[in-house]
C-alpha cells in the first residue's frame, strides 16, 4: 500500500468547514471524520457521546454561554448543565488523536477540526487546510444556521467559539490554531462559495500527488 493522503480541515466557527469537507471527501472518495471521531472515543471509553461531547474541542463553558446569550431572544430553549466529568480532557484529546492518526495510517480521510493539524503534523501525505472568514459572513451564518437572535449575540457567539477553542488547543496541544505557517493553505469562505473552496483544495491533494517532472 502507498501513503495515505490525510486533508486536516482547521476552522473558524461558522466557515462552513464541515460542509466544505464533506465535498472534498465525496470527490476524491475518501473517508470523512468529524463526529466520528468522538463517536469511537465515546465507544471507546464507554461512555454515551453526550457525555463527553461538552468538551469537544472547546470549553464546556461556550454552550453555558451562548445558551445563556440566547435566552432571552429564545424562549424555547432551555440550558441543561454538562455532566459529571468521568473523563479528563487530556484523555479525550489524547484517545481522539489515537482514532485519527489509526485513520490517516489505514486509508485516505478528510478530518475536520479535533486538532488534526497538531495531531498529523509528521504525516507524510498530510495537506493541512485552515478555513476562516470575516465576522459580516460568520454572523450572517451564525443568525441563519444556529438561529442567533441578533447580530449582536451572534458576534458574541463567534468570539466566545474562537476564544474556547483557542484555549482547548492551546492547553491539550500548545498550539495556536491560527498560525498560517501550520497550513498549506489558508481560505478565506466569504470570498469563496463552498463549491470554489473544495475545489482548490481538490486541486492542491491532487497537485501534490500528481508525479513531479525532473
Amino acid at each position: 500500500m502507498g501513503e495515505k493522503t490525510a486533508i486536516t480541515i482547521s476552522r473558524q466557527f461558522c466557515c462552513g468547514g464541515a460542509k466544505i469537507g464533506n465535498m472534498v471527501a465525496a470527490r476524491l472518495g475518501y473517508l470523512y471524520a468529524d463526529r466520528e471521531v468522538l463517536q469511537l472515543a465515546a465507544e471507546k471509553l464507554g461512555l454515551p457521546v453526550e457525555e463527553i461531547s461538552w468538551r469537544d474541542e472547546r470549553l464546556a463553558s461556550f454552550w453555558e454561554k451562548i445558551t445563556s446569550l440566547f435566552t432571552y431572544g429564545l424562549p424555547d430553549v432551555s440550558y441543561t448543565a454538562p455532566p459529571f466529568q468521568t473523563v479528563t480532557d487530556q484523555r479525550l484529546f489524547e484517545l481522539q488523536a489515537k482514532i485519527i492518526r489509526e485513520f490517516a495510517a489505514r486509508e485516505d480521510c478528510v478530518i475536520v477540526g479535533r486538532g488534526g493539524v497538531h495531531v498529523l503534523r509528521d504525516h507524510p501525505g498530510a495537506v493541512h487546510v485552515f478555513l476562516h472568514a470575516p465576522d459580516t459572513f460568520r454572523v450572517e451564518r451564525a443568525m441563519e444556521v444556529y438561529g442567533a437572535p441578533t447580530r449582536e449575540k451572534a458576534l458574541s457567539m463567534i468570539r466566545e467559539s474562537d476564544r474556547a477553542r483557542q484555549a482547548y488547543l492551546a492547553r491539550m496541544a500548545r498550539h495556536d490554531w491560527t498560525l498560517s505557517t501550520r497550513y498549506h493553505l489558508c481560505l478565506d469562505t466569504g470570498l469563496l462559495p463552498p463549491e470554489r473552496a473544495a475545489d482548490i483544495i481538490e486541486l492542491v491533494v491532487r497537485s501534490r500527488q500528481a508525479p513531479r517532472e525532473s
